[in-house]
């Protein structure tokens, strides 16, 4: 079965609560630490694009201790209020998804 990332959002804001970071550090955190992990590079800076344009997310370039420029990312306000919303999604989520669960063990049985 495809996954389709569709808590994306959700994860790369949880992760920048943890501090600035870039793109391919959040990438490397999502397939480390994610139990299965839906993200692909293409995911992850699409997402970030659309964080950045909701105001979730802001972005600058890290000039120090660098050969060249690299572009990280900081959640706001705005992402810490929409992080608390994916939390109540996730939720009614999770309560839908064992009730699933239970009747499925229910007829296997």
């Amino acid at each position: 079965m495809k996954h389709t990332g569709r808590h994306t959002g959700a994860f790369l804001l949880l992760f920048l609560t943890e501090g600035d970071n870039y793109g391919g550090k959040l990438l490397q955190k999502c397939e480390e630490e994610l139990p299965i992990n839906p993200i692909d590079s293409s995911i992850l800076y699409r997402t970030l694009k659309k964080l950045e344009e909701e105001d979730a997310v802001e972005s600058y370039l890290d000039v120090s201790n660098r050969d060249k420029p690299i572009r990280m990312y900081k959640i706001t306000n705005v992402g810490k209020k929409k992080l608390e919303e994916f939390q109540i999604d996730i939720e009614e989520k999770i309560k839908n998804l064992s009730f699933f669960l239970e009747r499925y063990k229910e007829w296997n049985d």
